[in-house]
């Protein structure tokens, strides 16, 4: 192998290390005031959570486990989330959220719900 193949093979090498950090999923830092629901159905902009009907206020944003917006035509209804009320109590955002997600509330003390029951509930 000549000096620059591995010279570049050494470059290579070191970018892709150092990406790695960048690479890894970011900790999403949810607001004081959001609470753990479990989203049991929605038929837009009415959702169901913890057996309660709230209604999306407007700009209400929905973020999937990628942290990206969700349009609600195409969202998966159904799962953990976090969720953020407006002052007239409508709800303001929605995340879904991702396994570890739902370890660090269950740490936290938060109550979730069994399988069973999130599986089972109409």
């Amino acid at each position: 192998m000549n000096k620059i193949s591995m010279i570049s093979l050494l470059l290579i090498s070191v970018f892709i290390l150092l990406s790695q950090p960048a690479l890894s999923q970011q900790v999403r830092n949810f607001p004081v005031d959001s609470k753990l629901g479990d989203l049991t159905s929605a038929s837009f902009p009415v959702f169901k959570i913890n057996g309660q009907q709230f209604q999306m206020g407007p700009g209400g944003q929905i973020r999937g486990t990628d942290n990206m917006i969700i349009l609600p035509s195409t969202a998966n209804y159904k799962g953990l989330i976090r969720y953020q009320l407006d002052i007239a109590g409508n709800l303001q955002r929605i995340w879904f959220l991702t396994p570890d997600e739902v370890k660090a509330a269950e740490r936290e003390g938060q109550r979730i719900p069994s399988l069973l029951k999130r599986l089972f509930s109409f």
